[in-house]
């Protein structure tokens, strides 16, 4: 199986096309590059550069979320027209599972956090089992509450973040802190190809954005409603 994966939910874009079990190719653009501009570019180069055509894919994997709003958007509109396009099937995988991928060994539990800014993270709950299995949903939480979030759990829990939330993970006690790299196409590509394997059916009619949190206009509209 030739997967194309596609990771837009962070400042950083990320491509990745994997083949079984193994990455044959991934581009991850800096912070501050356009991903409206530079997704269907990217996508375009790693082919050529590969050999391969977007009809040689077999299935397809896009982060649903949470993160950017407009990336989320710009990720899925990509990689939904391309399955249709194609009559590919496509899996949808969240932005958190993909962070904690590969760094929660058998057996352990790990929290995932990614910054949401205005002093809040989003967080879920994995534990392997020999792969991850969700146990606490993506939800919305202050970072302030973090570590009462986490007292809950066993010592050497594995709590998982990027590197602008070092100074709040630092502040966590008995857990295995684990600073996140760049936010990976690959994992996505991996996660949905296992996925695939275990007879996992396209979630093509239903792939949907994972916001989490309401958009800047729908809190406004909600505060004037109130009013």
């Amino acid at each position: 199986m030739v997967l194309l994966a596609v990771h837009t939910t962070s400042p950083s874009l990320g491509v990745a096309i994997v083949e079984r079990d193994s990455v044959l190719g991934e581009v991850i653009l800096p912070h501050g590059k356009e991903h409206l501009e530079n997704l269907a570019p990217t996508i375009r180069d790693l082919t050529l550069n590969l050999g391969i055509t977007l009809r040689d894919l077999d299935a397809l994997a896009v982060a649903t979320g949470p993160g950017s709003f407009s990336g989320i958007r710009i990720g899925i509109a990509c990689v939904k027209g391309i399955a249709i396009a194609l009559g590919k099937p496509v899996l949808g995988v969240t932005s958190l599972e993909i962070q904690a991928w590969n760094i929660v060994e058998e057996g352990r539990t790990g929290i995932s956090v990614i910054d949401a800014r205005r002093g809040e993270i989003y967080l879920a709950v994995y534990k392997n089992l020999g792969g991850l299995t969700e146990i606490v949903a993506p939800r919305l939480l202050h970072a302030d509450g973090l570590g009462s979030f986490t007292a809950g759990f066993p010592e050497g829990t594995v709590l998982v973040g990027d590197a602008s939330l070092e100074r709040v993970l630092t502040s966590i006690p008995n857990v295995q802190r684990v600073i996140a790299a760049s936010p990976s196409a690959a994992a996505c590509g991996l996660i949905a190809y296992e996925r695939f394997t275990m007879g996992a059916a396209s979630q093509l009619d239903s792939l949907a954005p994972l916001y989490v949190r309401r958009s800047d206009a729908e809190e406004k509209r909600g505060l004037l409603n109130r009013n």
